[in-house]
């Protein structure tokens, strides 16, 4: 059989994917006013998607000079949870 194109109704397809891995990275401070960060999720090696966070108001006067208090949000924002371990910044 050769292949045939068929137009079906719209239906959706859900994929699930396991995020084991999340890149941070600061994209741009505005002094005294926002932070944004970009998160890119992992599968594996697999990159799944980026997503954009702002912080600005009491979330970027928290911040501080604190690193961990990037993460610790980010992860928040993404419903995620640091796995104990190693953790890599370059």
């Amino acid at each position: 059989m050769n292949t045939t194109c068929v137009n079906v109704y719209d239906s959706p397809y859900i994929v699930t994917n396991i995020i084991d891995r999340v890149a941070i990275t600061v994209m741009s401070i505005e002094l005294f006013t926002s932070v944004t960060i970009t998160a890119s999720l992992f599968d594996k090696k697999k990159l799944l998607e980026n997503k954009v966070i702002v912080l600005t108001g009491p979330e970027y006067n928290a911040w501080g000079n604190s690193d961990q208090y990037i993460i610790n949000i980010t992860l928040e924002k993404l419903g995620l949870t640091e796995k104990p371990g190693l953790t890599v910044t370059y």
